[in-house]
Order: C-alpha cells, then sequence, then structure tokens
C-alpha cells in the first residue's frame, strides 16, 4: 500500500513542490532530512524522477511535475512574451496533460533539461532538444513541449513497433529498453553514451545500441552522466561510454568507448546496476554491491580510485530492523549512490550537494549510511541537486 513521498536537497527550484519552501523568505535553502511532500498525498504516486532542478511524479493515469521549467521540461503552451525563461517554474507542483490515446503510464525519467514518459500505447519526451534527446529533428524543435492550439504532444517514432519496457534519461542523451532486449538512444554522444558509434553530430532518431550487447536480451540499464551499465537476462555486465575513470579498464584504456563492451567480472548474476559521472555500482542476486571508479566509492576516504569491483562489506548495509544486509537494488545520481535492501531500507553515500543525501548535514558522506525514513522504502530517485524517495 502507497505510503507516501518524501523529499530532500535544495529546495529553492520548487523541484520539492512545497509552496512555503520558495515563497517563504526565511525558509532554507536546502533540507537536509527527508520531508513529507504533501503535494502527492492524495495522488497515489508510484513512479518518481529527480532531474535538474525538477521533477517529475505519476500514478498509472495521471502525471505531475514542480520545479524549474526554463526548458519546457514541464511541458505547457509555448510562451511568447520576451521574458527570461530561466524565470519560469512551478513552485507547487502541476499536472501536465497527456494525450488521451495515451493509455496507462508505465514509466518515467529525468535528465539535466529534458525528460521521458512511456505510456501503454505511447512514448514522449518533454523538454530541451537541442541534441535530439526528445526524438525529434532539433533544427525544427529547439525544445519539446504541448501544442498551444490542440494541447497534444509529439510523440517519438519507433522502428517497427517497438514496444518500450523502460525509459532512462542520463544527462542529455535518451535510451528505450525493448521487451525483446534491445535498446535504443538518442541524443548527446559525444563520450561514446550512445552506444552505437554515432558521435560528433546530432543523433535524434532513435537507433539501436550495438557492441556486445547486440543480440543479447537486456534487461537493466543504469547510469546518471556519460557511463553506462547494463546486464542481461543471465546477468552478464556490459558497460559503455565515458572511460576516463578507468570504469572499463578491466577491457580498454581509450577514453571514450563508443559501443557496448561485456565486463567479464566474476561476480555472480548481476540484477541491477548504476553509474554516477565518475564511478559504477552493481548489486548480485546474493545481494551483494561491488563499487569502482574514482572519487567516493563508499570506501571510506582512504579509498578514492580503483580500477575493478571491489566488494562492500553487507554489515555497512545492516541495521537493527534489517540485520542481514541483502540488497535488492542500487541506485545513482551524478555524484551519489544508494543501496535498498530486502527490508526496505535505504543506504546511500557520495558527495552531498544541497543535502540531498537526506542524512540531516550537508556534508560529504564517504561510507553508507542509513536515511531515516518513517516507512519501508520503495523508490528512489537520485537527482543532481535534489533525491525523491516513495514510501509502502
Amino acid at each position: 500500500m502507497h505510503k507516501g513521498v518524501y523529499g530532500a536537497g535544495l529546495s529553492k527550484s520548487g523541484a520539492l513542490s512545497i509552496r512555503y519552501l520558495v515563497e517563504k523568505r526565511t525558509a532554507p535553502e536546502s533540507i537536509l532530512r527527508p520531508l513529507r511532500i504533501g503535494f502527492c498525498n492524495s495522488k497515489k504516486i508510484t513512479k518518481i524522477a529527480a532531474g535538474c532542478g525538477f521533477s517529475l511524479f505519476a500514478n498509472n493515469n495521471e502525471l505531475y511535475g514542480s520545479g524549474l521549467n526554463n526548458f519546457y521540461q514541464l511541458g505547457g503552451a509555448v510562451n511568447d512574451r520576451k521574458i527570461d525563461r530561466s524565470e519560469q517554474y512551478y513552485i507547487g507542483g502541476k499536472k501536465i496533460a497527456l494525450p488521451t490515446d495515451s493509455g496507462k503510464i508505465l514509466d518515467i525519467a529525468a535528465g539535466r533539461l529534458h525528460c521521458l514518459i512511456s505510456t501503454e500505447n505511447k512514448i514522449y519526451a518533454l523538454g530541451n532538444n537541442s541534441h535530439g534527446q526528445c526524438g525529434q529533428d532539433p533544427e525544427k524543435h529547439q525544445f519539446v513541449t504541448h501544442n498551444r492550439a490542440n494541447d497534444q504532444l509529439l510523440n517519438i517514432l519507433l522502428p517497427d513497433n517497438a514496444k518500450v519496457v523502460k525509459v532512462h534519461c542520463t544527462l542529455d542523451t535518451s535510451f528505450l529498453l525493448l521487451n525483446d532486449g534491445r535498446i535504443l538512444s538518442f541524443g548527446l554522444g559525444e563520450d561514446g553514451q550512445t552506444g552505437n558509434g554515432i558521435k560528433g553530430k546530432t543523433s535524434w532518431i532513435p537507433q539501436e545500441v550495438g557492441g556486445d550487447i547486440k543480440g543479447e536480451k537486456i534487461v537493466r540499464i543504469g547510469g546518471s552522466a556519460d557511463t553506462l551499465l547494463a546486464a542481461n537476462e543471465n546477468g552478464d555486465l556490459f558497460a559503455w561510454g565515458l572511460n576516463e575513470y578507468g570504469q572499463l579498464q578491466i577491457v580498454t584504456d581509450e577514453i571514450q568507448v563508443d559501443y557496448p563492451r561485456h565486463l567479464a567480472f566474476k561476480l555472480g548474476s548481476i540484477v541491477s546496476v548504476g553509474a554516477t559521472g565518475s564511478s559504477c555500482i552493481i548489486s548480485n542476486s546474493d545481494g551483494l554491491v561491488y563499487t569502482w571508479g574514482a572519487q567516493i566509492l563508499g570506501l571510506g576516504p582512504e579509498v578514492s580510485s580503483i580500477p575493478r569491483p571491489m566488494l562492500l562489506d553487507p554489515p555497512l548495509f545492516s541495521s537493527v530492523v534489517n540485520e542481514d544486509g541483502i540488497v535488492s537494488r542500487v541506485f545513482s545520481g551524478c555524484y551519489s549512490m544508494g543501496a535498498l535492501t530486502t527490508g526496505g531500507n535505504l543506504f546511500v553515500w557520495g558527495v552531498n550537494r544541497f543535502g540531498s543525501l537526506a542524512l540531516g548535514h550537508s556534508d560529504d558522506q564517504f561510507f553508507p549510511f542509513q536515511v531515516f525514513l518513517p516507512e519501508q522504502v520503495r523508490n528512489v530517485s537520485l537527482g543532481p541537486d535534489h533525491s525523491l524517495f516513495i514510501t509502502v
């Protein structure tokens, strides 16, 4: 049963959908502990996505947003008035209209200045389209939003009647995971993050990611910046994109990896994956968590760079309620990581921008530390400047 939606981190953008935090001059700029978002109380929210200064919330039939709307990442009719669009934002939440023939909302995702929405019948994008990350020709559409005349949205055209089971955004790139295990990508690919060899030019038409995942049935995709991880149905691990911090050092020293490569780590069957801007995180079917790369890895302040996955001791994820420390899912933002246990306890670590780790302080966190919420955690979205949590 749904309990609540909570947020932490930068509040002055309006992304936390709590009006008084923006309107009241004495309200703090950042929220350091999880704060319940009253706007969501009656809406039965099951999906969340934290972008850069904006948030998306959805149930099966309705989509809501809050925060910055300077590139129409929350939709709305085009504003032709000669004002600075950066001043446009929603501080208390708004409903985002979807076409009536969309069907149920299946998934949502948020990038830097754009978002993706998957429904039963269509795939939509909103926001900045300068790199084609909204799946439209950027020469015709600088941004994608509602048509002022009929309040409709352009949908993303897919090849061969593909069915999407998950949408995923990194900063300026978009990914669609299909029911047959293929991944389609579009948007910025300068660091190889589109995974299909297309870089140095605009890539707005969804195209299949190739390399070592060609022919594999991919069931997981993760990553928040320019490095992507994926796992297939057998639990094999693949990676592509930026390799500046040695994330793919096991297979290559190239800084930019244009096609997915198989990472043959012997870590069991991989069930959950993620990547920050400089590091990677995975968990396996035994509930064990591994990290590698650079900067804050959850292994303490003395360990800032490792080329191969290192186990985070299971006791790090133990609590009074759940003492076994078995992790069911991992999460990543641009600067932080998280792990959710089978008992519904959430542990986080990393760069604590604006207190978005929700630990009650704004210091960086070098070891996993539990986020204290009044109910069990169901889902998490770690954004660049704020975080969202759903409890049950």
